[in-house]
């Protein structure tokens, strides 16, 4: 037994110990955004990064599917949360855009950045964080309950309810799970070309959109976007906003899946809306497991470049 043996793994991300989780050895790394600034339901999205990360600590890191503990080659670096602005939604957005520029357009910087939420407003921050360190011609995967359509709700172009009209002003978007969305975001989504929708009912019907999916993304980088009450509450309760008949976990493992191996590369994803509920621990591993499977699918199969 060494001293290092005395002592508990690193608090970060999956407990990965200190050789494969600096940010020089490290190709994925992880950036806690616990704002919640404009829930119009339940709350409790701000406990959402921290619960996470404790629960990712139980996550196994053998993947039966490739035979190995991927995350320990491909290493995880995790970041200190991000400071919050309240001063109002538009300037913590900003302040995502500039924190998210500036770590892709660092040296050292991640093949893939993971952000966790928080609420779904962060979203709008990330894309724009992308384009300002100079990320072109990506596309965007958003798995949710809700369209997130609209163009302001209640005062503010920045709400929750607003991320992915935010979003679709810097890059297409493909939308999965989608059960819930108002009149106008209805008008608007009919009239966009940048909109492509798969509703919940047609995602639980079959698997032909799974074809449309990889022909959206093929040969692009992608920016995956998991609000995660896109996911059926029987198996993800801790959201704010739960709206039943969404998808299981493994039609969100076959989002993941496709993704990661049509598209040119997922330089950025976030999982948003965890709303941890006490006495259930669930939710949290499931969150967990999730960020850990993009991870692992998006970079495993990939050759690391030179650093």
């Amino acid at each position: 037994m060494t001293e290092a043996d005395l002592f508990q793994s690193p608090w970060n991300f999956l407990g990965l110990p200190a050789e494969v989780s600096t940010p020089e050895r490290a190709r994925a790394w992880v950036l806690p955004v616990p704002y919640e600034g404009t829930t119009s339901y339940g709350a409790g999205t701000r406990e959402g990064p921290a619960a996470i990360i404790v629960a990712s600590r139980q996550v196994e890191l053998f993947e039966r599917e490739f035979d190995c503990e991927p995350a320990m080659g491909i290493g995880v670096h995790t970041l200190p949360p991000l400071g919050l602005d309240h001063r109002s939604p538009e300037a913590m957005v900003a302040a995502i855009e500039k924190a998210v520029a500036a770590i892709l357009s660092g040296r050292p910087a991640p093949e893939l950045l993971a952000v966790l939420g928080g609420e779904h407003s962060i979203s709008g921050g990330v894309a724009r964080g992308m384009v300002r360190a100079g990320i072109r011609d990506f596309v965007t995967v958003h798995v949710d309950a809700h369209a997130d359509l609209r163009e302001e709700y209640e005062g503010s172009r920045y709400s929750h309810a607003c991320a992915a009209r935010r979003i679709v002003e810097v890059a297409p978007i493909f939308q999965i799970g989608i059960r819930n969305l108002s009149e106008g975001e209805e008008r608007f989504r009919r009239s966009t070309d940048r909109v492509k929708t798969v509703f919940a009912e047609e995602a639980l019907a079959g698997r032909e959109w799974l074809e449309d999916l990889a022909a959206f993304v093929r040969g692009r980088p992608v920016y995956l976007t998991v609000d995660l009450d896109g996911l059926d509450p029987a198996v993800m309760p801790a959201v704010g906003t739960p709206e039943p008949g969404g998808l299981s976990w493994q039609d969100l493992l076959d989002v993941v899946r496709v993704v990661s191996r049509e598209a040119a590369a997922i330089p950025v994803c976030d999982v948003v809306e965890l709303a941890p509920l006490p006495g259930q621990k669930g939710p949290d591993f499931l969150a967990a497991k999730l960020v850990h499977a993009i991870i692992v699918q998006a970079l495993h199969r990939r050759t690391p470049p030179q650093r």
